[in-house]
């Protein structure tokens, strides 16, 4: 049996970045997303994700973009002088505290299940933060704190060091580059689908409409209008059917 989740990265970020992963969704083969907590939550757009009862909704935990949940006291190796988050490039210099990572992460997850009246069904983070170690160590505690699934980072590649990864529900393969210059296409992802192996697995994605608001804080722009594309084929949804992968979300493996 081949299953595949597809994952749409950024909801929240913009309302476009929104409205285009709900259209993958409706029209295409996108099977989950995972959401910005900590930037403000419109109403609507609350409504709209939470109408979609076959849309698995994880959680993206976030660091590098607008402002903590914490006050910037309590997460002091998380922000800057003016109190917003650090950049990625930050970290790469100096490392947070894990005390500090855990405390915003798991305030994240609680306001989610205040927003949402649930926990989310999975974690993963912006800028994929968890393939660095003190990342992972937040996000695999709280992983097994809560039972919640997780996205696949490199460090599995390094082994069961110290058992870090016992205990914890992936999937058995991830796909996708994410970093911002690299977008989809139509070739590389059917090759993908064509020769997806047998078990589960995870292709990374981010589709969404470039709007004002996305041009004034993000690098990646109009290739989310080209993923969105990609990803609400209907055409394409048949033929991975008929191929016999099936689209499931976090919840179901």
């Amino acid at each position: 049996m081949r299953q595949l989740i597809i994952n749409a990265d950024d909801f929240n970020l913009t309302p476009g970045v929104s409205r285009g992963i709900l259209r993958a969704h409706d029209e295409g083969v996108v099977t989950s997303t995972t959401v910005l907590i900590n930037l403000p939550l419109e109403g609507g757009t609350l409504r709209e994700i939470k109408k979609r009862k076959k849309l698995g909704v994880g959680l993206h935990l976030n660091v590098t973009l607008g402002k903590p949940l914490n006050p910037p006291s309590q997460v002091p190796t998380l922000v800057k002088e003016e109190g917003r988050f650090r950049r990625p490039e930050d970290y790469l210099k100096k490392m947070p505290s894990l005390k500090d990572v855990l405390r915003e992460y798991d305030a994240q997850i609680r306001l989610f299940k205040e927003s949402f009246g649930r926990l989310p069904d999975h974690l993963d983070t912006h800028h994929h933060l968890h393939d660095h170690l003190v990342f992972w160590r937040a996000l695999s505690s709280l992983a097994r704190k809560y039972r919640f699934p997780l996205r696949r980072s490199r460090i599995f590649q390094l082994g069961n060091f110290n058992g870090e990864l016992e205990g914890l529900k992936t999937t058995q393969y991830l796909f996708g580059n994410l970093e911002a210059r690299y977008i989809w296409e139509r070739e590389p992802f059917w090759g993908v689908i064509e020769n997806l192996p047998e078990g589960t697995s995870e292709i990374a994605c981010h589709p969404g409409f470039c709007d004002q608001k996305l041009r004034q804080i993000s690098s990646f722009r109009e290739g989310r209008e080209a993923e969105l594309k990609l990803f609400s084929d209907r055409v394409l949804r048949q033929k991975v059917a008929d191929i016999g992968v099936e689209l499931i979300r976090f919840n179901q493996i």
